[in-house]
């Protein structure tokens, strides 16, 4: 990216627009004014969208001629928290670039990949003309899971030929991707009581119910066992086709990608079915567990426990369907006297890409010929709930980004290699070029 383009970059990054924290509120509407800039300084317009949640900016730019195929492009400002910011080795608010890398949260995931398009945008729109009619779609609330977005592309009275996202990884450097499915997620909080209040263990211990117990016992229920989960949560998966499996080959072995990531096996066959497991089979993860005062020195029985967990919905299977068998799981692994209570963060649909199609065929040349290097259609673990919308309303998209496998995203140190940011935005011109020339 130019200077210019770059310092732009660096100020969206310094926004805290963090949605899942209610105190960075204002942040969100910084950043909403900021992208209303950038797309003024494409040629388009632009307005915000409130319907209870987090704003969503929309916008257009016009297209050169009339009949130029419409595309929706995607993506969202917001970020997740930054966690421990003493796992942080510069400001996660200031953007730092470090060993080729460009450090700070939402670089990656998704900032960067975002401005991106809008960078390919501006450029083109200086040059001429544009090839295509484009109709931003940015989110605030792809992280909380909001459904503004979904619910604007749902209503929209004329349908896109065509979205393109840089939402989702490369397979490792030098390795682009299209992506040809995602899997969808079912999120949940799961709180448990035993009692009214907290009771003395040393004269109730063995003999009352302890919350922590319960929930141990709810959750052990319902993890896999190398790497299976219970028959319910499996209803309905879409197996790979031949051709899908051939290219797992292709790509790193999953051994490496669990050692890359810093991670232990799940179990004795998970790095040989890691692309099964983690792109075409449903997953169940539990990301945090609270209960009692855990640094306090008391000797406790706890009457209180939480648990969150999500469940990635494999490509085939029905998320809704899936969200009410992990609900009667949950309830029904409670041991009796346990009182059990969930509630529902999120739901959103997985989505299958046909790589065949003529836009997915064209951008994934186009990103092959302007960076010179091949371009796969495999699928993605991550779930991106506006891409089953998308597929939903029969509306090609072009899933795809230029962070890597271990920018750290979700995590502390998130970063971007900076000469991506280039060697992307490039590739995006391509992309709209390409699918300008499908219109003609």
């Amino acid at each position: 990216m130019t200077p210019d383009e770059r310092e732009r970059l660096f100020a969206l990054l310094r926004i805290p627009s963090v949605s899942a924290l209610a105190d960075h509120a204002p942040d969100m509407e910084r950043a909403v004014d900021h992208l209303a800039g950038e797309i003024s300084r494409a040629g388009g317009t632009s307005e915000v969208v409130r319907n209870g949640g987090h704003p969503l900016l929309v916008g257009e730019i016009a297209a050169g001629r009339p009949e130029a195929p419409r595309v929706i492009v995607y993506g969202h400002y917001d970020v997740q928290p930054v966690g421990d910011r003493d796992a942080w080795l510069s400001d996660p608010f200031e953007p730092e670039i470090r060993d080729g890398n460009l450090y700070g949260r939402g670089t990656s995931d998704d900032k960067g990949n975002l401005f991106m398009l809008i960078a390919a945008l501006q450029r083109m729109a200086a040059a001429g003309p544009m090839p295509v009619h484009v109709r931003f779609v940015i989110d605030g609330e792809e992280e909380c899971g909001g459904e503004s977005a979904v619910r604007f592309v749902t209503d929209d009275p004329a349908p896109a030929d065509a979205a393109v996202i840089f939402d989702a990884p490369m397979i490792g450097p030098e390795r682009p991707m299209i992506c040809a499915g995602l899997r969808g997620l079912v999120y949940r909080r799961v709180h448990v009581r035993t009692a009214p209040q907290d009771a003395h263990s040393g004269l109730y211990g063995g003999a009352g119910l302890n919350a922590a117990h319960a929930l141990v016992r709810i959750l052990d229920a319902l993890v896999a066992r190398d790497g299976v989960l219970h028959p319910d949560l499996c209803v309905g998966i879409v197996e790979p086709a031949p051709d899908e499996r051939a290219a797992w080959a292709q790509l790193p072995p999953g051994a490496q990608m669990l050692a890359d990531a810093a991670l232990k096996p799940a179990d004795a066959r998970a790095a040989a079915e890691f692309y099964r497991r983690t792109v075409a089979a449903p997953s169940l993860e539990v990301h945090g567990i609270g209960c009692g005062e855990p640094t306090a020195v008391k000797t406790n029985l706890v009457s209180a426990a939480t648990a969150t967990l999500s469940l990635r919905v494999a490509p085939g299977q029905d998320a809704g369907a899936l969200a009410a068998s992990l609900d009667r799981l949950l309830v029904g692994a409670a041991p009796a006297g346990a009182e059990v209570r969930i509630d529902a963060l999120g739901v959103a649909d997985p989505a299958l890409c046909d790589p065949r199609n003529p836009v997915l065929r064209a951008a994934s040349t186009a990103i092959a010929t302007s960076t010179g290097w091949t371009c796969v259609p495999v699928r993605s673990g991550g779930s991106i709930p506006i891409v089953a919308t998308l597929a939903g309303r029969g509306i090609p998209t072009v899933l795809s980004g230029f962070a890597l496998p271990d920018d750290g995203i979700h995590g502390p140190n998130e970063h971007l290699r900076v000469e991506h940011l280039e060697i992307g935005t490039q590739a995006a011109v391509a992309i709209f070029g390409a699918i300008g020339d499908l219109g003609r």
